[in-house]
Order: C-alpha cells, then structure tokens, then sequence
C-alpha cells in the first residue's frame, strides 16, 4: 500500500510538504497514496507529488479507495449543480464546470465558453488525468466541439508537467452571450481560461445601477462591465482604462459586437486617475477591477499600498453621492482586510464610503466549508459622500 505519513494535518485540500513525515512504499508523483494523521489514523486519500510544495492534494476522506469512476462522479456532479440546480443554461452560454477544491478536484478548473471548454491545470496529478476528465465531461452531457488546455508555466514547472508534452492544443477563438450581452472570447490566451465568469453577477447588477450615468471602467480587460453598462445598463457615458492593448483589442470589438459606444483608453489606471482628478473629471459610478496584486505572502505590503493607492485615486474622482464598485480577486486578502484598506483611502482621499453591499464570485466558483478561504473574490459596493 502506497502511505504517506503526516506530522501534522487539516481539513483544508492542502497538505504541504512540511507537514509530511515520511513514505511507506515506492510512490511516484502524481499517484493517489493513503494518508495517516500523525497519531497513526487513517486521514483520507490524496495525490502525491514530492517536487510540488503542495505535497498532497487530498481527494477523500472515506475508507474505500478511490478509483477513476470517482474522479468522474466528482465531474458529473459538478456539472449537474451548474445545469441542473442552479440552470445556468438559461441565463448564459459560458460558465465554470469545475472549481478546483469547491468541486473535489483540487488542481483542476474548467470553464465551458459555448461549445469549447477550457481546462486549467494546477497539478501533476490532473495533467495525468487528463484524457480522464475530458471523457467525463462529455459523459456528463457538455457538448464539446473541442478542448483547449492551459497551465501557468512557473506552476507546470513546479507541478512537474509540461503543456508541450499535449498535441493538437491549437488557438481558438468563439463568442459567448450572458443575459443577452455578447463577448469575444480568444480561448488560448489572457488571464485565466480567457474571460472572467466568476464577475457575471456583479456585471448584471452594475447595469441596474448605471440608467443616464457617467461611468469608469478601470482595469476593463476585454470590456465586461462596460458593455452591461452600455447596452443593459442604457449608461449616458461609459469610459473604459487598461494597460494591456491587446485586451483593449478585445474590448473594443465587444463593443461593436454589442453595437454600443464606449470610449477607451489604453493607460495605466493611476496615471489616467491622477491625471483626472487634477484636471476636475468626475464620473458618477467608477468600476475597480485590477488584477491580482497578491500573489505570495512575501507580496502583501505592496500589493496592500497598491490597492490603498489605487482605490484612494478611484474615489477622488467619483461625483458626490455617486458610486464605487471595487474588486479583489487576491485571495491572500481577505475580507476585513480589504475593507480596512478601503477604510483607510477613503480617510486619506478625504471622502466617506457608506457600503452598502459585499458580494463575490458567481455561484458557479462554489467553496467547501472546509476551506472557506477559498472565498478569494470581494466585491464592495459603496456609495461615495
């Protein structure tokens, strides 16, 4: 029997490489191993790697020894809550079938975008499962026209996988709608698996609160916020800021796809927000949406400031009585962390911040209660005074 012997453990799917004491029987990586606590217990069941600084991703906690049939269960359930139970079908086309640990299936995530479906690996184990969930997902009734996988290569490296090593993984482009909004989706490239599903519901809200308003739109990407507030949110004016041209690219044509009109400007939001503030531009609803600032703990001062900083500038340009919509998706930050920052830049912009709502990902990013810091995007809604 493949073991793995911990000296310390927790219900969370991370078991870290410090935490183990030793291997009994010739594991590799990748392979699913028996787990014993540290008082000589059965714990569960895992997949090993000892290249990885996740030493194991446990998978079960049952006695009986998982087999592939309960990697697919794991799929198909989790592809029956987003159709079946929460019928996201009938509100849009594109949506996240797997969420990693909030399924079960720690190192895998994959999103359906129309008739392609996009599969990000976080770990060995999933990369040589691969053939496996792609069988399962089609099992489980998702209409495939074709898969297209990603992996972040400082991350494949340290898994020990290399997305060379899988052919016929050519670019691919679709569009998806959600709520009727249409968007361009380049499948092969961009953060994450190409397009932000776990914002649709906070899109759909900003367009309720947009009706004959100015609005900013900082850090757009590919224009999701704007577009809702353009075409379902009949915004007067919408104004859309990213530093990235390429994504602007996409923006741009979303909106012609949309056949809405939005201005953009390819810049650096704290320039383009101090610029504005000096020059007296105000606009009366202001979308924050940057990407992650913390990605290691060893990063939190700064990504901090940044987000200090940034939301600081964000507020002295929002009109009087107007509103603030900003995100974290850092999950490194958590909750009260991030609305003391806000706190503090509201003190330091010389505004106040009622708010009035704290939302996150959509349904479809589900978390286990045991590992409820996987809750990594916040979304504050406020009135700005």
């Amino acid at each position: 029997m493949k073991t793995v012997h911990l000296k310390s453990a927790s219900y969370d799917a991370f078991i870290y490489a410090r935490m183990i004491a030793r291997i009994e029987g010739e594991v590799e990586d990748g392979d699913l191993v028996q787990v014993i606590d540290k008082h000589g217990k059965f714990f569960g069941w895992g997949f090993y790697n000892s290249r990885s600084q996740i030493g194991l991703r446990m998978f079960s906690h049952q006695h009986a020894m998982p087999d592939d049939k309960a990697i697919a269960g794991r799929i198909r359930q989790a592809v029956a809550l987003r159709r079946e139970v929460l019928q996201l079908d009938s509100v849009a086309d594109a949506y996240r079938l797997v969420h990693a640990e909030g399924d079960g299936l720690s190192g895998l995530v994959a999103d359906r975008f129309g008739e392609y479906v996009v599969i990000e690996l976080f770990s060995l184990a999933m990369f040589q499962r691969l053939d496996l969930i792609q069988d399962a997902i089609v099992d489980a009734g998702v209409r495939v026209k074709n898969f297209v996988m990603r992996a972040d290569k400082e991350i494949a490296d340290q898994e020990g996988f290399r997305m060379s090593e899988l052919s016929g993984n050519k670019p691919h482009q679709t569009t998806i709608r959600e709520h009727g909004v249409q968007f361009h989706v380049e499948l092969s490239r961009g953060h994450k698996t190409g397009f932000f599903c776990d914002q649709r519901d906070n899109r759909l809200e900003i367009s309720r609160l947009t009706a004959g308003k100015k609005m900013l739109d900082l850090c757009c990407y590919s224009g999701g916020f704007s577009c809702y507030a353009a075409k379902l949110g009949q915004a007067a004016e919408v104004t859309a800021v990213d530093l990235d041209e390429t994504v602007l690219q996409v923006a741009r044509r979303n909106a012609e796809l949309n056949q809405v009109k939005i201005t953009f400007h390819h810049a650096d939001a704290f320039p383009f927000l101090r610029d504005a503030g000096r020059e007296g531009k105000r606009w009366d609803v202001v979308v924050v949406d940057p990407s992650k600032f913390v990605y290691r703990t060893n990063q939190m001062e700064e990504g901090l400031l940044k987000y200090s900083d940034l939301n600081r500038l964000a507020m002295q340009v929002v009109a009087p009585g107007g509103l603030l919509l900003t995100c974290s998706c850092s999950g490194l930050v958590d909750q009260p962390t991030f609305l003391d920052i806000l706190a503090r830049a509201a003190r330091a912009a010389g505004r106040e911040l009622q708010i009035f709502r704290v939302s996150g990902a959509g349904c479809d990013h589900p978390v286990m209660a045991d590992a409820l810091k996987a809750f990594y995007l916040k979304a504050v809604w406020a009135r700005v005074v």
